[in-house]
């Protein structure tokens, strides 16, 4: 809890030396984006990017747009379309984020930097659904953790919702939050929604040289540090893929598929971005496309023909593209016991396998129909709120706050 201890500790030092700043005007039609911080960063990525994008095509000339980023010079191209960018941390980026009127993020900055009231701070969260807990419910959680929630809570101006158990059980429960909800879903997913999704899909192959006849297997892990090893061993399940027989209920998704045409399989690994030598988790293989640096997890997973993970909540997201999904959890009950789910992981409507055999072997009983049934009462229970509009919701809302006659 060192970590959580810090950004406590950070906060309020950062609250003492921006008072002088806070002295100035807010700029009302200034917009702030910024995505998650820390580990492999993906800056321009996730729901900012999305509702930055809607915003860009909707309103040309309307409003000023900065990027708080960790490397400007990787983000000269959002220059070029007229963006200012910032670097994270820097006292040269604490004019900006407290002159700005709204901030767009998916979680960073919320939990320490101390925003203005005047301001309009908008949670996009980076995770739809409602699986592994966050920290404050985890069986670690103290003192720190709770007044991290708490600050967090209150610095918020508005927080998306995907379904009804996550603003149920993580927005309102875990984080105390007393605010606004808009519940419309997820930015990063309404093309998914919408099947918008072939140029994501193309993008991808192009850039890794998948040809006509691949098929794509992403393993997407998730973070965790159970001491449990977890090896994945991508050249057995190829290998194995090579034999399935119903490859048919495999590739329904993709109406033009020859079923009678050979099939080739690409392994491709996405480890999470605080992925580390510590933790027990790797993939024991020749032929991986390791897409780490591959800044935009959605185009992936659009892109996927099957998606292996274990209890990272990117499962919500894939199941709007119905195609096959395995959970390959060796470690099951340590991370039950660290960490926990909001929903069981036994009620999620994807089979678990806990070695190789077994996971080839659900994937050899995968039924296209019956996976879909499953998954459609999974969204039920949940309680989904994707509308496949919430970039234009989010928008509307932005739109109002900066609107000077609503400006506080």
């Amino acid at each position: 809890m060192n970590r959580v201890f810090f950004k406590v500790v950070f906060s309020e030092i950062v609250r003492m030396i921006t008072i002088p700043i806070r002295m100035m005007p807010v700029k009302k039609n200034r917009i702030l984006f910024t995505g998650l911080t820390g580990g492999n960063i993906y800056d321009y990525s996730c729901n900012p990017k999305y509702v930055y994008e809607y915003m860009r095509t909707h309103f040309p000339g309307q409003f000023e747009y900065v990027w708080a980023v960790s490397d400007k010079k990787k983000y000269a191209f959002l220059e070029e379309e007229g963006v200012k960018l910032v670097k994270h941390f820097t006292v040269s980026s604490f004019p900006m984020l407290l002159t700005s009127k709204v901030i767009v993020t998916n979680g960073s900055y919320v939990p320490w930097f101390p925003f203005r009231k005047k301001q309009y701070v908008i949670n996009t969260w980076h995770g739809g659904g409602a699986y592994k807990k966050v920290e404050n419910e985890r069986p670690d959680a103290n003192w720190a953790t709770r007044k991290r929630a708490r600050f967090c809570a209150e610095n918020m101006s508005l927080f998306l919702a995907s379904c009804k158990v996550q603003e149920d059980r993580m927005i309102r429960q875990t984080y105390q939050y007393k605010g606004e909800v808009l519940r419309a879903g997820t930015p990063r997913n309404d093309k998914l929604v919408n099947g918008d999704i072939a140029d994501m899909r193309k993008k991808v192959r192009k850039k890794y040289h998948i040809p006509e006849n691949g098929r794509i297997v992403l393993y997407a892990p998730t973070y965790r540090k159970t001491g449990i090893p977890v090896i994945m061993d991508s050249d057995y399940l190829l290998e194995q893929l090579n034999k399935i027989q119903n490859v048919g209920d495999l590739l329904k998704q993709d109406s033009k598929a020859d079923r009678t045409e050979a099939v080739k399989w690409f392994f491709m690994c996405r480890y999470h971005r605080y992925q580390d030598k510590s933790m027990d988790i790797k993939v024991a293989g020749r032929d991986v496309i390791y897409v780490m640096d591959y800044p935009d997890m959605q185009e992936l997973l659009c892109a996927a023909d099957i998606l292996i993970t274990d209890y990272s909540s990117c499962v919500w997201d894939y199941a709007f593209l119905k195609r096959p999904c395995f959970l390959f959890v060796p470690d099951k009950e340590a991370y039950i016991a660290n960490t926990g789910f909001y929903v069981s992981i036994d009620e999620w409507p994807f089979a678990q396998a806990k070695d190789m055999e077994e996971l080839v072997g659900n994937i050899g009983f995968y039924r296209q129909e019956m996976s879909q049934i499953n998954i459609e009462k999974h969204l039920k229970q949940l309680g989904g709120y994707e509308t496949g509009i919430c970039c234009k919701e989010v928008a509307a809302k932005i739109c109002k706050a900066c609107d000077e006659r609503n400006s506080r």
